[in-house]
């Protein structure tokens, strides 16, 4: 592997050791809706399109977790991405998206979450012109349902109120050159 040729230093997964990118606020922050790029300007994907807002702990111990936020305005046609420090949860705003993985494709509109586990590959393809959202990335343990425990079977999301990948398969795909982006301890690798 070596590293990705746009190595985009807005990607952050590492929380612990302070340091120029990391300040430490106790008031309440918020913030507009972040623009996204202009196609005819800079042609943005997932991945390149990726931003850490915010976190603690770090990947590298496997404890805590980073809230990032996504912009694009194309889709990943030769691309995937793995990412090796935790499980992503996508919350898309704008823009729906169609997440292809190893065990196949799922569509995801604004309003809807997706959890893509740790280590899976994936692309994703915009639905609309542009997209925007946001990605809870877990460093330790995976997303699980919640035990139903005391409240019953009608107070939580049980696992028939969730979609799975519907699966598939892309022949085109063997002729074309493909890249798979890897993301470790925050750095990115191809």
């Amino acid at each position: 592997f070596h590293p990705v040729e746009f190595a985009n230093s807005k990607i952050i997964s590492s929380f612990n050791e302070g340091g120029p990118h990391v300040v430490v606020t106790p008031n309440q922050l918020r913030w507009l809706p972040f623009e996204v790029p202009n196609k005819e300007h800079a042609k943005v994907d997932f991945v390149q399109g990726m931003f850490t807002m915010c976190g603690s702990g770090g990947a590298s111990s496997k404890s805590g977790f980073a809230i990032h936020v996504y912009t694009a305005n194309e889709s990943m046609d030769c691309t995937s991405f793995a990412n090796a420090d935790g499980d992503f949860l996508v919350v898309p705003q704008l823009g729906g998206l169609r997440i292809r993985t190893e065990f196949g494709r799922l569509q995801v509109s604004p309003g809807e979450i997706c959890v893509l586990q740790r280590g899976i590959r994936f692309s994703v393809d915009l639905l609309e012109e542009e997209a925007r959202g946001y990605i809870l990335e877990i460093f330790e343990g995976h997303f699980t349902l919640p035990d139903l425990g005391p409240i019953g079977a009608n107070g939580l999301a049980n696992p028939q109120d969730f979609k799975t990948p519907v699966a598939w398969f892309e022949r085109e795909g063997i002729q074309k050159r493909y890249e798979v982006i890897h993301k470790m301890d925050g750095a990115l690798f191809s």
